[in-house]
This record gives structure tokens, C-alpha cells and sequence, in this order.
């Protein structure tokens, strides 16, 4: 008996050796890395850059070499820019494809000033500069791609009141620094960090008092930022903003009723005013579907 826990202290000992060793060095072949608990299946962001063209200047391309980078499919004017659009584009890599130069994005800011002035404690850190005042944060390191830090997915979405429910996504918050004006034309990016978790669906039940009660929610009408109310409120003629009104509205409704499913039956996007219906969406399921 006290052979077998020496052995078997031995084989845990030798697997948590094996375990920090790997997360460093990467001394497992991928075929039985993969399989590590820290291992990030999937892709990693080795770079970001935005891209600006006009169409009445020809030597301007908002298109990269499609071999080395992806677009994101959203015009960053959300086709408002008259001649001028703009657009995301993003490195991915395969933990196996990374190469000893390649660097992996930990973090992304976005603003006029390197993030590292003034701040303590990141004096050292070197943040590279990318058009529309992105900035990234890079590291080298072996096993930074394992990192719960590593930047695995990048997506766009608009408006002031832009909110990513989605598990493992957070909002940059600066909007992106584009020459527009106007709200519904703040870009700003969302970004996933570390291994994607997939997402356990609520199976609804009938609860104890034998009750189960519905909300239905239609015909909100939502646009892509804070929209613009219809009807002259405040009264005296100042700025009001439709759609924090209207989702105020429905989370008071979720929080005094308290209902078991919430079916959202149509018209919850205003087409006219939503030129990104994945924001429009993101704004109200905030508060029950993810």
C-alpha cells in the first residue's frame, strides 16, 4: 500500500512537472498538447490593422493580401463615409502555425496617447500604434498563445450604448478614431480572450406552484446606436434618447415580473435606422439570452 501512493505521488508529481514545463517550453508534440487544459483550441490574433480608402482616390485599398489577413465584413462608416470606407483587419494563427518571431496579442486599447504614459507599473510594457488610434499590446514569449490573456477573436459593433453579452467578450470602449461625426458611426471594437466556453442553454421548468409565466416582447424598433424618440421628449424640446429609454423600460419589466421565457415575436429591429443589426440585437438580449 505505501508503495502504491509513492507511485502514484511519483506519476502526480511528474505530470504537474510535465504540465508547467509544457505551458513554457511547449515540450509535447501538438498532437498531445492539444489536449492540455491550458491549451487554446482554435485560432490566436497575431495583429490588427485598420484600413481607410476613398473612392475618388485610386491609390487607396481597404483590401489586404487575403493569405495573411481577414476582414471584418463591416464598414466602420457603416456606409455613411460619402466617398470613404474603412475596415478591420485581423492576423490569426494556429497555435502549430506560429512561428518564433510571431507575437500574440494580449491587450488592445484605443486612444490618442501610447496606454503606457503615466500609467504605473507599465512603464517597461511596449504598446505598438495602428492606424485610427488602435493600440496593441504583443508578447513573444513561449506559451503566451496558452495565456488566458491571448486575444482569440476580434468583432466590430456600433453605437454609443454598444454592449457584448456574449461569454468571454468585453467592449475596448474608446470608440475608434475615424474622421466622421455623429454617434451612429462610433466603431468600436469587442474582443474574446483565452479559451472559448461554450455556453450552457437554461432548460425552462414549471415551477413549484405549478406556474410558468411568458413575456412577450415586440415591436420595439431599435436602432443602431441610442436612436431618437418620435415624440418630443422631455417636452421642453431636448435631447432624448429613444432606445435607453425603451430597454430601461423592458428591464423593469424583467425585474418586477420575473417570468420564466421571454419570446421576442418580431419588429425589434428599425431597419431604417440599424444599419448593424448584430449591435442592435447584442443591446437587448444583454438581458436574458446570453
Amino acid at each position: 500500500m505505501r508503495t502504491l501512493t509513492q507511485i502514484g505521488g511519483l506519476v502526480l508529481l511528474s505530470l504537474a512537472l510535465v504540465f508547467l514545463l509544457d505551458n513554457k517550453y511547449r515540450v509535447l508534440p501538438n498532437a498531445l498538447h492539444d489536449y492540455m487544459p491550458a491549451h487554446h483550441p482554435g485560432l490566436v490574433i497575431t495583429d490588427i490593422t485598420v484600413t481607410k480608402c476613398s473612392t475618388i482616390n485610386l491609390f487607396t485599398s481597404c483590401k489586404l493580401d487575403s493569405d495573411v489577413w481577414h476582414r471584418i465584413e463591416k464598414d466602420l462608416y457603416l456606409g455613411k463615409g460619402w466617398v470613404s470606407s474603412a475596415y478591420v483587419h485581423i492576423q490569426r494563427k494556429r497555435e502549430e502555425e506560429l512561428k518564433p518571431d510571431d507575437k500574440v496579442i494580449v491587450d488592445v486599447s484605443v486612444g490618442r496617447l501610447d496606454p503606457s504614459l503615466g500609467t504605473k507599473g507599465e512603464s517597461d510594457e511596449k504598446w505598438e500604434a495602428r492606424p485610427a488610434g488602435l493600440w496593441l499590446k504583443r508578447s513573444g514569449r513561449r506559451g503566451a498563445s496558452d495565456s488566458s490573456e491571448a486575444i482569440t477573436s476580434v468583432d466590430v459593433l456600433f453605437g454609443a450604448d454598444a454592449v457584448d453579452p456574449r461569454d468571454g467578450w468585453q467592449m475596448t470602449g474608446t470608440p475608434l478614431l475615424l474622421e466622421s461625426s455623429g454617434e451612429i458611426q462610433e466603431a468600436r471594437l469587442s474582443i474574446r480572450r483565452g479559451k472559448q466556453v461554450a455556453h450552457v442553454k437554461p432548460k425552462p421548468r414549471i415551477n413549484e406552484n405549478g406556474k410558468f409565466k411568458i413575456m412577450q416582447a415586440a415591436d420595439l424598433h431599435l436602432s443602431t446606436g441610442t436612436g431618437t424618440c418620435r415624440d418630443p421628449m422631455p417636452e421642453d424640446g431636448g435631447r432624448c434618447d429613444a432606445d435607453p429609454r425603451t430597454l430601461e423600460f423592458v428591464g423593469k419589466l424583467l425585474d418586477e415580473e420575473k417570468p420564466d421565457l421571454v419570446i421576442l415575436s418580431g419588429d425589434q429591429i428599425n431597419g431604417e435606422t440599424a444599419p448593424d443589426a448584430q449591435s442592435v440585437g447584442f443591446s437587448l438580449t444583454q438581458f436574458a439570452l446570453f
